[in-house]
């Protein structure tokens, strides 16, 4: 491609090929046919006639051949200025091959073809090379400094202009008397051809910056001026009369084609490279200095008739002295190129002596056995070591122990080694109280003139390496507690159990989990939270061995590792001791947090491998948790299918939902005085397709971890809403009925309960009044203030609210007065204690009198015995369930039973019906109920 500037590649999508092979076969015939043409018409050989045929027909292939290579130059080039200037050239050049063809047609017709049609493709011809011109100067349009090119352009043309017309146009026009046409004619083609050379010239210009530009103008011009003077040899001969072909006129009409193939092909070979600019070149620089020479010889020419008149020596000084200017002027410009020169390399060398002043890196040179010559700034700033005060110095004396002997096989190996760099080596420095650790490279200079020696580089990289040695503790501790992480626990219980096969002690791992740590999270604030962490952290590590490992795996779950245990014994008096440790409470700030842990033991054996014991004491875990939390569970190999069935239920879980593979049982609550029906608890059970009917224990656990026991306990409270409200119409005072629905904890805290409950209520039509939402002690007590709100919120529905297995938590007596409580559930071992211990009656007094004290009903879990009965009656609670009574069932099998029959008759019998009580039971059947 032809441009003024560098050439670059081009751009992605774009033609750039070399040259093709055949262009260079064509090019290489070209240049043997002109040989030939040109050796037959100067030597004559056939005789005349034969030579006037040559002459007429040699040029025609030439300049077809010409044709081809500018088309595929053209081709060849990616669109833009270039590519258009050699389509333009392509089309010039078959225009002239045209005409060329007509002329010839002509002769052998033995009819003069001038003037004639030949000459009107001639004429059309310079437009369009006129054209091609303009786009090779648009090609150089970035590059080009327009001011000198056009004083240049300027220059060129008055110059060579006056040679063309004194000396050629002018003595041409004067000696004819032919045709004014053929005269007018011949003047043009001679004029235009000046134009046409000062163009090119003009291009040549243009492209001086660098190689490509220059040699395909260069090319050109060679070419077309080869022509014009051919041209010129015609008109002189047509004026004169006396041409004939195969002159020298049409030799150089067949040779001007060779310099413009070769151009195309040039043109193809820029195009596909990269081509670095060059410096100017002086034969095109020279051209305007050319034209004046030119001018000054046309004036010469005038005045060498009189050489002793005053005007032609002053034309002689002028010119002398116009020489000499020139050549001072070339001086000048050398000197000032000099200059320029020198003053760039000072600036390269201030440039230099700048960026290793303010290097950070320090930079020395020192002799192969290491003494120093040079030092940079960089080393007073890095290493306290003044560059004046080390100079002349061996450094190998600034190095000692195995650091000095490490430099100095450095410094060997940099001097065995020519070319390349050396390194890095590190290498670590004491200063005063400082210590830095230095990466050092060196290159072998010795050959070099301006360093003879050997070039080091010393990087401080004190501060990435004690980034390094943190990012190294951060990925084997965990950064919140200090603690060895999951990352180092696996690789120490790994190599405990190496020396375990080797015939050592026992090893043994605990997995422990904080029981309810979400919601103490939630309730307190996760600075509190992580605060409990740390705290549970320093108490592990103050209740076990020193030998022993305590990571923590993430989140709330920690993990021990006990080496070198001897009986099983040992560890799970280890375990109790933790879990009795942990239940002492936590102070975080003003606040005093009570916590437990569920602990799963495991122990090696002699095949185990690392992720197998750390599975079966995390399965532990989770049977620990599973087990009621606050105790510790050591590994039993039937855990390993009770958590593949945990898994698989977790998994059946969201296609029981939408199965609908759960279904609701009753468990009726019942007035412990008339044995007559107050309300139902609705219990879910799962209709498992492959494991039968699953209860709740086995399931709801299961829920809670995997997350959908929000969407379960959405579905029993529509779903008994909605049974209880068909059923109740076959009972006697039916609309009064009680449904109790067990809520989660997870539904209360996360949940969007209220608007579950009230969504419920709608669409079943049940009244709230008769919906009670049991919650269990421990529930409600977590993030207090949050409950409270939510609590309100249900009661402002109408809906009841129970606190279920009531005792077996803890609660705070004052939040318990401010929670809107209605009922009291006394939990299962209370009851239990009553007929089997001696102060049973006295704990369960407790939780009735506390019951009444606050204004809230009771009801009794998991009444077994008739004894049980009387002493609940004797204590004052009147309302209970359990087996005594009924096992769960449908609402149709309770429709059959007993407690309806009762309240039938008694509903039925009463005139006046009193207040109900919150549990359902109508009081004034009190006095009824004793008497029967």
């Amino acid at each position: 491609m032809f441009q003024v500037g560098p050439t670059s590649g081009p751009a992605p999508g774009e033609r750039s090929e070399a040259a093709p092979g055949w262009v260079d076969k064509l090019l290489i015939g070209l240049v043997i046919y002109v040989a030939i043409c040109a050796t037959w018409m100067l030597a004559g050989f056939g005789g005349e006639r034969i030579t006037h045929y040559v002459g007429l027909l040699a040029d025609s292939p030439a300049c077809f051949t010409a044709v081809i290579v500018a088309v595929a130059a053209a081709r060849n080039l990616a669109p833009g200025a270039p590519r258009a200037a050699w389509r333009c050239l392509s089309v010039a050049l078959a225009l002239y091959f045209v005409g060329t063809v007509i002329g010839v047609n002509s002769w052998l017709h033995g009819r003069d073809p001038f003037p004639g049609y030949a000459d009107i493709f001639y004429v059309a011809f310079y437009p369009i090379f006129f054209a091609a011109v303009v786009f090779l100067i648009r090609a150089a349009a970035v590059k080009v400094r327009w001011g000198q090119l056009a004083l240049d352009a300027v220059i060129l043309v008055v110059g060579f202009g006056a040679f063309f017309w004194f000396l050629v146009i002018r003595p041409a026009e004067a000696s004819t008397e032919i045709d004014v046409i053929k005269n007018t004619l011949s003047q043009a083609y001679i004029a235009l051809n000046c134009i046409m050379l000062l163009t090119l010239g003009v291009v040549l210009l243009a492209g001086a910056g660098n190689p490509s530009g220059r040699r395909v103008p260069m090319l050109l011009l060679v070419g077309f001026a080869t022509m014009f003077l051919a041209d010129i040899l015609w008109s002189v001969a047509k004026i004169s009369g006396d041409y004939l072909p195969g002159a020298l006129q049409d030799v150089l009409y067949v040779a001007c084609y060779v310099p413009l193939a070769v151009a195309g092909r040039e043109q193809m070979r820029a195009s596909s490279l990269r081509v670095a600019p060059g410096a100017s070149h002086s034969l095109a620089q020279s051209l305007p200095y050319a034209a004046m020479l030119t001018a000054f010889l046309v004036l010469v020419s005038f005045t060498r008739g009189d050489i002793g008149s005053p005007a032609t020596v002053m034309t002689i000084v002028v010119f002398g002295l116009t020489l000499l200017v020139m050549v001072r002027q070339a001086l000048a410009l050398r000197e000032d190129a000099l200059t320029r020169e020198r003053r760039a390399a000072r600036m390269v060398e201030a440039r230099y002596a700048s960026l290793i002043a303010n290097a950070s890196d320090v930079i020395m040179i020192v002799a192969v056995d290491g003494a120093l010559r040079f030092a940079s700034p960089a080393s007073e700033r890095t290493l306290g070591l003044s560059p004046d005060a080390v100079a002349g110095k061996n450094l190998l004396d600034l190095w000692a122990g195995d650091d000095g002997e490490r430099l100095k096989g450095f410094l060997a190996e940099v001097a065995a080694t020519s070319g390349g760099t050396v390194g890095p080596v590190e290498l670590r420095i004491e200063r005063g109280p400082n210590r830095y650790v230095l990466e050092i490279v060196g290159s072998n200079l010795t050959a070099d003139p301006a360093v003879q020696g050997l070039a080091l580089n010393f990087r401080d990289i004190s501060e990435r390496k004690a980034l390094e040695e943190q990012l190294r503790k951060l990925a084997f501790h965990d950064p919140l507690t200090l603690l060895a992480n999951r990352n180092l626990f696996r690789d120490r219980v790994q190599h405990a159990l190496t020396l375990v096969q080797r015939g050592r002690h026992q090893v043994a791992v605990m997995f422990l989990d904080v029981d309810n740590f979400k919601n103490i999270n939630d309730s307190l604030g996760h600075d509190a939270g992580d605060r409990l962490l740390q705290a549970v952290a320093q108490r592990l590590i103050k209740s076990t061995r020193f030998s022993d490992t305590v990571a923590r795996l993430g989140g709330d779950e920690f993990a021990i590792l006990l080496e070198g245990i001897t009986t099983i014994a040992e560890v799970e008096s280890m375990a109790a001791s933790l879990i009795e440790d942990l239940e002492q409470p936590f102070a975080l700030s003003a606040t005093e947090v009570r916590a437990s842990a569920s602990i799963g033991v495991a122990f090696s054996t002699f095949e185990t491998d690392a992720e197998a014991l750390l599975s079966k004491a995390d399965i532990a875990m989770y049977h620990a948790k599973a087990g009621g939390k606050n105790r510790f569970v050591t590994f039993q190999p039937q855990m390993q299918e009770l958590l593949h069935e945990r898994l698989r239920l977790e998994a059946d879980i969201t296609r029981a939902l939408a199965n609908e593979e759960f279904f609701v049982e009753y468990q009726p609550i019942v007035d412990l005085g008339t044995h007559s029906l107050l309300g139902v608890e609705a219990l879910v059970r799962w209709r498992h397709p492959d494991l039968g009917v699953l209860m709740p224990g086995r399931f709801i656990q299961v829920a809670e971890e995997c997350g959908q026991i929000v969407k379960l306990g959405r579905w029993v409270l529509r779903r008994a809403c909605t049974e209880m409200r068909a059923w109740r119409g076959s009972v006697a005072g039916g609309a009064e009925l009680r449904v109790a629905v067990n809520i989660s904890g997870r539904h209360l805290q996360h949940g969007d309960l209220v608007q579950d409950v009230a969504q419920a209520l709608k669409e079943s039509g049940l009244e709230p009044g008769n919906l009670v939402i049991e919650l269990t002690e421990s529930t409600i007590m977590h993030n207090t203030e949050a409950n409270l709100g939510r609590l309100r919120q249900l009661k402002e529905l109408g809906v009841r609210l129970a606190i279920d297995d009531f005792g077996t938590g803890y609660s705070s007596l004052s939040y318990l007065h401010r929670f809107p409580i209605d009922i009291l559930k006394i939990d299962q071992s209370f009851v239990n204690r009553l007929t089997n211990t001696y102060n049973g009656p006295e704990l369960a007094r407790a939780v009735i009198t506390l019951g009444d004290t606050l204004g809230l009903d009771t009801v009794a879990e998991g009444i077994e015995l008739e004894p049980q009965v009387a002493a609940l009656l004797a204590l004052g609670c009147v309302a209970g369930q359990g087996f005594l009574f009924s096992t769960p069932g449908s609402l149709e099998q309770l429709s059959k039973s007993t407690f309806v029959a009762r309240r039938n008759a008694l509903w039925t019998g009463e005139a006046v019906c009193e207040e109900l009580s919150p549990t359902g039971r109508f009081t004034a059947l009190k006095d009824v109920a004793g008497a029967a």
